[in-house]
């Protein structure tokens, strides 16, 4: 994805929703709800900040970060393994049988299958600014993809208390539906840096099968080998 913006706060485009007449009751707390759902439903993960978190474990558990969106990857700082996918039948109960070191989230709990120590955590989550508040990519097709989303939330509202006809409610739902599609393309799109790194991924002749346990920082390298004359 081309990420050559800034982002602005969320205040911006809340103050841009606010001049249509219909719309001038979106305070800040339903401007942030529609925002956490807007963001949830495009399901881009480019949108969000990467981020790394250090979390003590304690009694096989920890206190994942409250902005955090996605996990990553999880590394053991004492081993500097990268923990795997917990996939024990028992949620971690069959604890001191043979296994590699793994993880599971349980809504913001990380549980790990040792019972002491730290782990980092790479993780995907909502850039916010000094007062706590989500920023936004200061990109217009973002912003108005955004916009109509609030627009068609507050609406349906609208039309189910008998406000407004279903004609309006009808081009309100397409005008979201065809600036959804522009905005999932937009954040799809890779950059040329990062289709240099795709093409160096497909085009292994041997294919690298440790990049996981090195955190795939190699995973988009140049492949480099030497010929040798008989």
């Amino acid at each position: 994805m081309n990420s050559e913006f800034e982002f602005v706060s969320i205040r911006n485009i809340l103050a841009d929703v606010a001049r249509h007449p219909m719309l001038q009751d979106v305070d800040l707390e339903a401007g942030i709800q529609y925002t956490l759902g807007f963001f949830a439903i495009i399901g881009v993960p480019e949108i969000y900040e990467d981020k790394i978190e250090l979390i003590p474990i304690h009694n096989f558990k920890g206190k994942l970060p409250c902005d955090i969106i996605q996990v990553r990857q999880v590394r053991n700082e004492a081993t500097k393994v990268i923990l795997r996918s917990m996939t024990d039948s028992f949620n971690g109960y069959s604890r001191g049988l043979p296994g590699g070191e793994s993880f599971k989230t349980q809504n913001r709990v990380i549980v790990t299958s040792f019972p002491e120590g730290q782990v980092l955590v790479s993780y995907k989550g909502i850039k916010t600014d000094a007062d706590g508040l989500p920023m936004l990519p200061d990109d217009p097709i973002f912003m108005e993809a955004l916009k109509a989303y609030i627009k068609r939330e507050r609406f349906s509202v609208l039309f189910d208390q008998g406000k407004i006809s279903r004609d309006i409610m009808l081009r309100t739902d397409q005008d979201y539906v065809w600036k959804k599609g522009r905005c999932i393309n937009r954040f799809k799109m890779p950059s040329t840096s990062e289709m240099q790194s795709i093409t160096n991924m497909m085009h292994r002749m041997i294919p690298s099968t440790r990049e996981f346990e090195a955190g795939f920082k190699g995973l988009g390298d140049k492949e480099h080998y030497n010929l040798h004359k008989g």
